[in-house]
């Protein structure tokens, strides 16, 4: 007798379908959360409101949103009138929107709460607007202290605009000498005055951030000449870290919480309903059939190679207790419930075989009608040796737990094997229910011919839909899995490729076109050593296009970033190349391109990076080039390069940024310069640039004799 399946393809192919099912169910994972809805005409900017925790009198800086606060837009030098107001969402975010006629001018943004019956004011001051709009004008209380104090400073000198350059540093420079304080009250009457840009009433703190004004007076005045343009540069690497920096952080941490919101959701919605409908009854069926039952992993005996009859489980052990009615029917009880396997043809013993004809099941419960489990497996094609080469698959599964029953349809196409195992399976079929909905096409499960380890998996597409709140969805085409001949199987991928990749869910999209990846073993594991795709990645706020290259030469199956020390012949070798756009909902878009080098076996081990960063009308492109720093064969990760230097062009005034650093001593020293090679500003420590009071921070020095802070400009720590 030909058997269609051995007891390993059974649960390879049955086993499969089931895991696939639950697989499409269980491993993805989303998230929730709100923003702010998106603006409909004219130029808009957007921020978060965040006051020190504890407000109105805080015992601590560290910042809390503020939701439900009142945010009004008024022109910084005319604080009188009204331009455009909104409200704080409960994340404590905002969106104005202005006429296009504001673009350039100096604007204030005040945000107002009463809290304990007491007003809080938090402010920010946004110079020169750009004509994009802007997004990340964010008010805190560093940007608050800053706001009254530079008001105060303008008025006094007559300003009529302020340099975005000198706005910056001050209140970096604020949030610098606050790092120590853990007290703030940012009620107006006690600390901030009635009218704004009045300056400071509290006698201590008006002394510790006026000086940090006055310091910075000149370079709060819009430049002119060969400084402007090089403020320009170093405004624009401001703007970028916000725009890119920033925003690609704040959406890794959104994206972090999404999954950790979207995991116990579906462990609440989908995971846990599911385990506890398997546990009313169905993997009795599971066990009766031979199958390994999702979950369960203590021993028990099925009906395979018993005869046909009457049953009871006992302690998973099925006892004979009875004829059944014909040879065609196998009945077992266990508890309540009571499980009927039928197969068309008489056997003398059960088995999936060709001979059985269709074999269906039924699951019912003594005392709840609404228990009605049923389903079958036919062979609807055979090959002239009577081995199966198709199978038509179907069950209904409903009880009162379930809001609409699991439904399943599907046809699969085998090439069997001698001795009647399948070594292809090629399955088409929808499964539908109040969990998930499932589309596949093709799916096809390839083995190699002698050691029957799978060797390709494939589909023309699948579509899954997982029915959490919020939902989740995945659109695939043409997705191929090759194998190599090895154990453990899974541990043997060599090569995926995707046609189209589209999942939409966590308020997110990401589509993915043309991924091809090859695999490599090393360490037991498949790690990548090629990747190419075009990707696309949209949130609410943003929307990133890119084309991604990689190239890993000697994959070592540890990760690098995980080491303090890597040794330097596990240093990765290769390139990773990224060409793309950060598109925002609101502000400047940003393009990117950078391909980084990385040659530890060169004779002096190095990492090349060709960078061009677009924002705007203005770029800088240029290059990076980093020395490894070797010390007993090893490369820190804190301290990689023994030298580097970053050079970069800015268009379109032709001044070339330049940057060095050492490792003895650790220090950075830099230039702006103009087309002939005359300095437009120095880049160093501060005491080395006749600035002794800033100690050892890093400044930008212009020639006018102003400076600004490398911490304002991006994120940096010596």
């Amino acid at each position: 007798m030909n058997r269609i399946f051995v007891d390993g393809d059974t649960k390879q192919w049955v086993g499969a379908l089931a895991a696939f099912t639950l697989l499409v169910f269980l491993s993805s994972c989303g998230g929730g959360g709100s923003t702010t809805p998106p603006p409909t005409t004219g130029l808009t900017v957007n921020g978060t409101v965040t006051v020190p925790t504890g407000t109105p009198r805080s015992r601590s800086l560290t910042g809390a949103a503020l939701p439900n606060a009142s945010v009004r837009a008024v022109l910084a030098f005319s604080p009188d009138t009204v331009i455009a107001q909104s409200t704080t969402d409960s994340d404590g975010r905002y969106a104005l929107t202005f006429p296009p006629d504001y673009a350039g001018r100096d604007l204030l943004i005040l945000a107002e709460k009463t809290i304990n019956n007491q007003r809080v004011r938090v402010s920010a001051l946004l110079p020169a607007l750009p004509p994009q709009g802007y997004a990340g004008a964010n008010l805190d209380a560093y940007t608050t202290l800053a706001t009254e104090e530079i008001l105060r400073f303008a008025r006094e000198q007559n300003l009529t605009a302020l340099s975005p350059n000198g706005v910056a540093t001050v209140v970096e420079r604020i949030r610098e000498i606050m790092r120590n304080r853990y007290q703030l009250s940012l009620v107006v009457g006690e600390t901030l005055p009635e009218n704004i840009g009045e300056g400071l009433l509290e006698e201590e703190l008006r002394n510790q951030i006026r000086p940090r004004v006055q310091e910075q007076g000149q370079n709060l005045r819009p430049s002119t000449g060969d400084v402007a343009t090089a403020k320009q540069i170093t405004q624009m690497l401001r703007d970028y870290s916000a725009v890119w920096l920033d925003r690609s952080d704040s959406e890794a941490l959104r994206l972090e919480q999404a999954v950790r919101e979207q995991e116990q959701i579906l462990k609440e919605q989908i995971a846990q309903p599911l385990e506890s409908f398997f546990e009313r009854g169905l993997n009795l069926v599971f066990r009766v059939l031979g199958w390994d039952a999702p979950g369960g992993s203590d021993p028990y005996e099925s009906l395979r190679g018993l005869p046909p009859g009457r049953y009871r489980e006992v302690q998973y052990k099925l006892e004979r207790v009875g004829d059944a009615a014909d040879n065609r029917t196998w009945i077992v009880t266990s508890g309540s419930f009571t499980c009927t396997v039928t197969t068309n043809n008489p056997l003398s013993e059960f088995e999936f075989t060709p001979d059985a004809g269709r074999v269906s099941f039924s699951l019912r419960k003594a005392g709840d009608p609404s228990v009605r489990h049923d389903g079958s497996f036919e062979v609807t094609q055979r090959d002239s040796q009577n081995r199966a080469t198709q199978l038509r698959v179907q069950f209904t599964l409903s009880d009162s737990g379930l809001r609409q029953p699991i439904q399943f349809n599907g046809v699969a196409n085998t090439t069997p094997r001698a001795d009647g195992s399948f070594r292809t399976v090629n399955l088409t079929g929808t499964l539908q229910s109040q969990y998930a909905d499932l589309n596949v096409t093709n799916l096809i499960y390839d083995t190699y011919p002698i050691s029957e380890r799978v060797k390709q998996i494939s589909a023309a597409r699948v579509q899954a839909t997982l029915k959490s709140e919020p939902s989740l969805t995945l659109n695939l085409q043409n997705l191929n899995l090759t194998f190599a001949d090895g154990n453990p199987p899974e541990k043997q991928l060599t090569q995926l490729t995707v046609q189209s990749l589209n999942f939409n869910g966590m308020r997110s999209t990401l589509i993915l076109n043309s991924l091809n990846a090859q695999f490599q073993r090393v360490g037991g594991e498949a790690q990548p050593t090629r990747l190419q795709a075009n990707a696309e990645y949209r949130t609410p706020n943003d929307t990133l296009v890119g084309q991604i290259h990689l190239q890993w030469n000697n994959p070592t199956g540890l990760n690098p970033l995980e080491q303090d020390t890597i040794p330097l012949e596990q240093f990765p070798k290769g390139n990773f190349e990224f060409n793309g756009s950060l598109t925002p909902r609101v502000g400047r878009p940003a393009l990117v391109y950078f391909n980084i080098v990385s040659e530890p076996d060169y004779a002096m081990p190095r990492v090349r990076i060709q960078l061009r960063l677009d924002l705007g009308s203005a770029r800088l492109e240029g290059s990076f080039t980093g020395d490894l720093r070797i010390v007993n064969g090893c490369v820190e990760r804190t301290n990689m390069f023994q030298v580097a230097a970053l050079q970069m062009t800015h268009t379109p005034s032709s001044f070339r940024l330049q940057l060095n650093y050492n490792a003895q001593g650790r220090a950075f020293t830099g230039a702006i310069k103009k087309p002939d090679g005359s300095a437009v500003a120095q880049i160093g420590k501060a005491s080395a640039l006749g600035l002794p009071d800033l100690g050892e921070a890093y400044v930008v020095r212009y020639t006018d004799n102003t400076f600004e802070t490398v911490n304002s400009l991006v994120w940096f720590e010596d």
